[in-house]
């Protein structure tokens, strides 16, 4: 469910399993992200928030996902989107 490398020059683990995902994304106090920084991605991002912050933007997320409707608004949105672009090709 991971493995270990490098990235950009630095010791990296890379997880890809659902099960080790989840462990991860739970247990946030145990795990330390220096990669991508915060300066490149910007102080507000998701991947780069800890702590408090990130565990109320993640249930946030997770709610707006998980709503019954959330899968047909968002598909009604983007849609068009990825019609226009497939039509354009």
């Amino acid at each position: 469910g991971f493995y270990r490398t490098h990235l950009f020059g630095s010791p990296s683990i890379v997880v890809y399993s659902p099960s080790v995902c989840k462990f991860v994304l739970h247990s946030s106090d145990r795990f330390k992200q220096e990669w991508p920084t915060i300066e490149a991605l910007g102080s507000n991002s998701v991947i780069t928030l800890q702590g408090e912050r990130y565990t109320l933007l993640k249930n946030f997320l997770v709610n707006a996902v998980n709503h019954r409707d959330s899968l047909t608004r968002t598909v009604g949105q983007v849609q068009p989107s990825v019609v226009a672009a497939l039509e354009s090709w």
